[in-house]
């Protein structure tokens, strides 16, 4: 019997597939549009769902859902809701599970996670004025987190701190335009991770080596290798290149033409982990 998403993908999915556990608001508008609130009568009408999916609030309908509604869903995606300033009123719904927001304009901060001890899954993606990720420290049930850009290429964090106290994670996603203090290091701690998606180039080569070494060997990452292979290829200025260089400003190349430059690549990098395998204080500059 269907009793509600396993993660967030099948959260972000349920708008197609439309299971007996889910409820969708979105508006048809590209933006999102502007929900009148009349339509939150609909959940009146579906008492058994308990995923929900909405777009186009503002501050005073969205405080509205959750104080008329919220203790129905254990999960909900905030689709295109870019005005929500504030999103404190999710403290007053304990039994959340999953959260997904997607794009937001006004939010610098998210709420309490405290107060939403059993919080599995949370995704942020594409938040502008969200800078400061402290709100995560209290995120200690959390075992999948998304967080960075979706869409538009333009998040920035000053820290990872808050992230490396998230022992329980198991899937990450991270993907900001740039971390203020360059720092890869608070990632090593999540010695629990099953998946890290992260870009190739937010790091350098040096500090993604360090960070193979001090995460487990079964982690799931193509930014924890020393290169891509590309399928198909790019073309760049009319060659061919099949393979990507793993870290900060590296290149694209040609598998054949470059087959030297790739292999001392590979080999840099495997001495790196290796190094900072043999000595655990080593750190990445």
């Amino acid at each position: 019997m269907e009793s509600g998403p396993r993660d967030l993908t099948e959260l972000r999915r349920a708008g197609d597939a439309h299971p007996s556990w889910f409820l969708d608001l979105v508006q048809p508008e590209i933006g999102g549009g502007r929900l009148d609130v009349s339509l939150l009568s609909k959940i009146d009408a579906n008492p058994r769902a308990t995923a929900l999916r909405v777009s186009g609030l503002n501050q005073s309908s969205f405080e509205r859902l959750v104080s008329d509604h919220g203790s129905q869903f254990k999960e909900i995606e905030f689709w295109k809701c870019p005005k929500l300033q504030d999103l404190t009123p999710l403290e007053d719904l304990p039994d959340l599970r999953m959260v997904s927001i997607f794009w937001n304009q006004r939010a610098t901060r998210l709420w309490d996670l405290a107060r939403t001890p059993r919080l599995s899954a949370l995704r942020i993606d594409d938040f502008t004025r969200l800078h400061q990720l402290d709100d995560l420290y209290a995120g200690q049930t959390l075992k999948e987190l998304i967080v960075g850009d979706a869409v538009w290429d333009k998040s920035t964090f000053e820290t990872l701190e808050p992230l490396g106290t998230l022992r329980n994670l198991l899937n990450l996603s991270l993907l900001p335009k740039r971390i203020d203090d360059g720092r890869v290091q608070p990632l090593g701690s999540l010695t629990n991770l099953k998946t890290l998606r992260i870009p190739y180039n937010l790091f350098t080569t040096e500090q993604l080596a360090w960070l193979r070494a001090h995460l487990p060997e079964a982690v799931e990452s193509d930014a924890l290798a020393a290169v891509l292979p590309l399928k198909p290829p790019l073309h760049v200025g009319g060659k061919p290149r099949d393979v990507l260089l793993i870290g900060k400003r590296k290149p694209f190349l040609n598998s054949e033409l470059d087959a030297a430059r790739i292999r001392k690549h590979e080999l840099g990098f495997q001495e790196m982990v290796a190094a900072f395998r043999g000595d655990p204080s080593l750190s990445p500059k």
